[in-house]
């Protein structure tokens, strides 16, 4: 008697759904992680130009006539014309930023940095870009900016 075996066997089937199953988390791992990766350089863009006007406004004060450097605010720099407002948009609120003075609330900002950043609590970001797990990015008057990665 002669057998046909033109298909595969239920076990083949499942080996090979098993495999793109593995695959697919690996893939949605990677892109989630992309996005995230992607996020925190566009809010490390926004800081840089933000640190940029604060370093502007020490330069030369008196293009914000009544604002003294202690009570400096990111409002303040776009009514003086020193920071574009439309480009320091976060439309999803997932970071928080400081002007660092001598009065700013962040423990982030230590002394030499002109501005700082942290994430917001949120499915949208790893852990470890959350304030509260210790998380900090900073850009000095001189030097490279710092980064203080928070816990996972």
């Amino acid at each position: 008697m002669k057998k046909n075996n033109l298909g595969f066997t239920l076990i083949e089937l499942l080996i090979a759904a098993t495999i793109i199953g593995i695959l697919a988390v690996f893939a949605t791992i990677s892109y989630r992680n992309s996005v995230a990766d992607t996020r925190v350089a566009g809010a490390r863009a926004r800081l840089d130009m933000l640190a940029g006007a604060v370093q502007r406004y020490h330069l030369d004060p008196g293009v914000c006539p009544g604002i003294s450097a202690g009570n400096l605010t990111i409002a303040s720099l776009y009514d003086c014309g020193l920071l574009e407002k439309n480009a320091f948009q976060d439309a999803d609120n997932l970071f928080n930023f400081y002007i660092c003075t001598n009065t700013t609330v962040s423990s982030a900002c230590g002394t030499g940095n002109l501005a700082c950043m942290s994430g917001t609590k949120t499915s949208k970001l790893p852990a470890r870009y959350w304030e509260s797990n210790g998380y900090s990015y900073c850009q000095s008057l001189i030097g490279k900016p710092t980064e203080k990665l928070g816990a996972e």
